[in-house]
C-alpha cells in the first residue's frame, strides 16, 4: 500500500480506500454506531414495506411513496455500508476499479432518486390538503406508478454521465482513496487530468437539479400553508398541518446536511479531511434511519399497525384485547381495537385499576400503563426522555472510548469511572427502551418473567452504582489523606476485587425481591401504572398482604444506601478533616476541587434514588405522575450528567476529550 503512493500508472485495475484517514486506531470504535445505525435503517425501512404491504387500508399514494423511499433508504445504506464495515473490522481495503464506479453511480443516482420522491411526496401533501375532494381522482395507482418511473428514471440519466466522465480520466497519481466508500469527488480527485468537466457537472446536478427540487417543494409548502390559514379554526390549523409534520422533518434530514456536504467538499479547504468523511458517512446513515423512525412515530395508521404486528401476529392478542367492567359512575373509559386509550386523563390510578382489571386467563403478562393521566402527552415527553436517554449514551460511551484508548488514564480514579459510566448504561438502558416502545407504540405488554428481570436487573444495577460511589469516595479519601501510599493501596487488581465485591453484594441482596414478588397472587389484576417494573409499583397490585415486600424494600434501601452513604460521609469527614490541617488556603481549594466532581455525582444520584424509594412508601398525598415522571428521571438524569460533571470537572479528561474532539474536526 506504501508503494501505491508513489507508483506511475494509468486507470488502476484496483482501488485502496483508507476508511477515515487520521482516525484508523479508532475505526472499531466508529464502527459500533454505524452497524447500529445501519441494522435500525434496515429493520425500520423493512419493516415499513411490509406494514403498507400486507396492509390494505394503507395501499394508497403516500404510503406507496412511502415505499419508494423506504427501498431508496435501503439501496442508498447497502451501497456503502458492508464495504465500509468491512474496512473497519477486517481492514479490507481493496476496491476493483470497476466496483469503485458501480457502488459511486448507486450512491449518487439513488440520492436523486431519493430527491425526487421527497418533491412526489410534497405533491402528494399539496392535492391532499388543496384539492382533497379530487385527491384520489388525481392521484390514482397508475399516476403514482408513472411518478415513480418518472423519478428513478431522472435520477439514472441525470447521474450516467458522472459515471461516464469517471471512466474516461487517467489516474496516474495514486489509486488511494481517502474515503471508506467511492464518493464522486474522491475519485475524481485522483485524476491527472483537467477534470473540470467533473466538478462542473457535479455543481449542476447539485443547484439544478436537487436545487429544482427543493423550488417545487417550496413551492407546494406554500401553497399548503395558505390553505392551513385560510382554516376557521386553530385546532383544524393544527390537525392538516400535522399531516404534513412527517414529510417536512424528512426533508430537513435530507437536505440540509445534503447541501452542506457538496459545498464543504467544494469550498471547505481548511477543514479537516476526516471531518468531511466522517459527516459524509453520517449522511448516507442518518436519513435512511431517521426516515421510518419519523414516519413510524408520527403517522397513527403505520403505528397502529405496528403495534398490530408486535401483539396480534407474533401470539399476543390477549393483551389488548381488554374489556371493561360495567362501570357506576359518570366517567366513562373508551377502548379502540388494540389501544388502551382512557378518555378522562384525570382519572385515579385505583379507579383505573377497577376498570381494567384483566380475566384470570391473562397470567402470563402484566401491562405499563406508561405515565397514567398524560397519555396524551406521551409522544412529547417521549422527546426529552429520548434526548437525555442519547446523551448519557453518548456521554459515557465516550469516557469508557477516551480510557480505553488513552495509557495515562489507566488510573483507579478513571477506572472507576468506567465502572459508573458501565452501571450509567446498565441504568437507563433496562427502562428507556421500553419506556419508548409505550410512548411511541403503545406496546404496553410485557411477560411476568420480563417484568422480574427487568426489576431485578434495575434494581441491581443502582445498588451497584451505589457501590462504586462508596470506592470513589475511599479513591479519594486514600489520595487526599494518604497521598504517598495511594499507588500501593488502590492497586488495579485491588479497584477489580472492590468491583466485585460490590456487584455479588449487589446480586445478593437484590435477588429476593423477584422472588418475593413471585409468590404474590394477582387476583387478575395485571395493570402497573408506570413506565417499568418497580419493585413496589408491582407489589401494590397484588391483593394479598404485602408487608414483607414493603419492609424488605425498606430495609434494603436503608441498609444499602444507608451504609454506603455513611462510608460516604466518613471519607468525607476525614478529607476535610485533612484539609482544614493545611496551612494554605490555596492547598485548601485545590485539594476540595479534586473532590468536587464526586460531590456532584453524588448529590445527583442519592437525592434522586431516596426522593423516588420514600415518595413511593409515604407519598400518598403526591399526584401518580409526579411519582412516576421523578422516578423515571432517576434512570434518566444521573447517566447524562455524569459523564458531563467529570468531563467539566476534570481537567486530564477535558483536556484529553478536547484534544479528541480538535482532531476529528481539525485534524491536527
Amino acid at each position: 500500500m506504501s508503494n501505491s503512493n508513489t507508483t506511475d500508472f494509468t486507470n488502476p485495475s484496483t482501488f485502496i480506500l483508507l476508511g477515515i484517514p487520521g482516525l484508523e486506531g479508532a475505526h472499531v470504535w466508529i464502527s459500533i454506531p454505524f452497524c447500529t445505525m445501519y441494522i435500525i435503517a434496515i429493520l425500520g425501512n423493512f419493516t415499513i414495506l411490509f406494514i403498507v404491504k400486507t396492509e390494505p387500508s394503507l395501499h394508497g399514494p403516500m404510503y406507496y411513496f412511502l415505499c419508494m423511499l423506504a427501498v431508496s433508504d435501503l439501496v442508498l445504506t447497502t451501497s456503502a455500508l458492508p464495504k465500509m464495515l468491512s474496512i473497519f473490522w477486517f481492514n479490507s481495503r481493496e476496491i476493483d476499479f470497476s466496483a469503485c464506479l458501480t457502488q459511486m453511480y448507486f450512491i449518487h443516482c439513488f440520492l436523486e432518486i431519493e430527491s425526487g420522491i421527497l418533491v412526489a411526496m410534497a405533491f402528494d401533501r399539496y392535492v391532499a390538503i388543496c384539492d382533497p375532494l379530487r385527491h384520489s381522482t388525481i392521484l390514482t395507482n397508475p399516476v403514482v406508478a408513472k411518478i415513480g418511473l418518472a423519478v428513478v428514471l431522472r435520477g439514472s440519466m441525470v447521474i450516467l454521465p458522472l459515471l461516464l466522465l469517471a471512466t474516461q480520466w487517467p489516474y496516474c497519481r495514486t489509486n488511494i482513496i481517502p474515503h471508506p466508500y467511492c464518493a464522486h469527488i474522491a475519485v475524481v480527485n485522483l485524476a491527472c487530468a483537467d477534470t473540470r468537466v467533473s466538478s462542473y457537472y457535479g455543481l449542476f446536478v447539485l443547484f439544478c437539479v436537487m436545487g429544482l427540487d427543493g423550488i417545487f417543494i417550496a413551492m407546494s409548502y406554500t401553497q399548503i400553508l395558505r390553505a392551513i390559514f385560510s382554516l376557521p379554526t386553530k385546532d383544524a390549523q393544527l390537525k392538516t398541518f400535522g399531516t404534513c409534520s412527517s414529510h417536512l422533518f424528512v426533508i430537513l434530514a435530507f437536505y440540509i446536511p445534503g447541501l452542506f456536504i457538496s459545498l464543504t467538499y467544494r469550498f471547505g479547504q481548511n477543514v479537516a479531511l476526516h471531518f468531511h468523511v466522517l459527516i459524509a458517512n453520517v449522511y448516507l446513515l442518518l436519513p435512511p434511519m431517521l426516515n421510518p423512525i419519523i414516519y413510524g412515530v408520527r403517522i397513527k395508521q403505520i403505528r397502529a399497525r405496528l403495534l398490530r404486528l408486535f401483539t396480534h401476529e407474533w401470539g399476543f392478542p390477549e393483551l389488548f384485547s381488554m374489556k371493561p367492567r360495567s362501570l357506576s359512575c359518570i366517567h366513562t373509559v373508551k377502548l379502540e381495537p388494540w389501544t388502551l386509550s382512557i378518555s378522562y386523563p384525570y382519572l385515579r390510578i385505583n379507579h383505573l385499576m377497577a376498570v381494567f382489571n384483566l380475566t384470570t386467563s391473562d397470567t402470563s403478562t402484566f401491562i405499563l400503563m406508561g405515565i397514567p393521566g398524560l397519555e396524551a402527552a406521551h409522544i412529547w415527553i417521549s422527546i426529552p426522555f429520548c434526548t437525555f436517554y442519547f446523551i448519557g449514551l453518548l456521554g459515557n460511551v465516550t469516557v469508557l472510548f477516551v480510557v480505553g484508548k488513552e495509557q495515562t488514564l489507566h488510573k483507579p480514579m478513571y477506572l472507576l469511572l468506567c465502572m459508573l459510566a458501565l452501571t450509567d448504561i446498565g441504568m437507563s438502558t433496562s427502562v428507556v427502551p421500553k419506556a419508548l416502545c409505550i410512548f411511541w407504540f403503545n406496546l404496553k405488554g410485557i411477560t411476568v418473567g420480563g417484568c422480574l428481570i427487568q426489576s431485578f436487573f434495575l434494581h441491581t444495577v443502582s445498588a451497584m452504582q451505589s457501590a462504586v460511589l462508596a470506592t470513589m469516595a475511599f479513591d479519594r479519601y486514600v489520595a487526599i489523606c494518604n497521598p504517598l501510599r495511594y499507588a500501593t493501596i488502590l492497586t488495579n487488581t485491588r479497584i477489580a476485587k472492590l468491583s466485585l465485591l460490590g456487584l455479588t453484594r449487589a446480586v445478593l441482596i437484590m435477588l429476593p425481591g423477584p422472588l418475593l414478588l413471585r409468590r404474590l397472587p394477582f387476583c387478575g389484576n395485571r395493570i402497573i401504572p408506570h413506565t417499568y417494573c418497580e419493585h413496589m409499583a408491582v407489589a401494590k397490585m397484588s391483593c394479598g398482604d404485602i408487608t414483607f415486600n414493603w419492609t424488605y424494600g425498606l430495609v434494603i434501601t436503608f441498609v444499602v444506601i444507608g451504609l454506603d452513604l455513611t462510608l460516604i460521609a466518613l471519607s468525607y469527614g476525614l478529607i476535610i478533616r485533612v484539609v482544614l490541617r493545611i496551612s494554605s488556603k490555596k492547598a485548601h481549594q485545590k485539594a476540595l476541587n479534586t473532590c468536587t466532581a464526586h460531590i456532584c455525582v453524588i448529590l445527583t444520584s442519592y437525592a434522586s434514588v431516596l426522593f423516588s424509594n420514600l415518595s413511593h412508601r409515604f407519598g400518598q398525598g403526591i399526584a401518580p405522575h409526579v411519582h412516576i415522571i421523578l422516578a423515571n428521571l432517576y434512570f434518566l438524569l444521573p447517566p447524562m450528567l455524569n459523564p458531563i460533571i467529570y468531563g467539566v470537572k476534570t481537567k486530564e479528561l477535558r483536556d484529553i476529550v478536547g484534544k479528541y474532539i480538535w482532531v476529528i474536526i481539525w485534524g491536527h
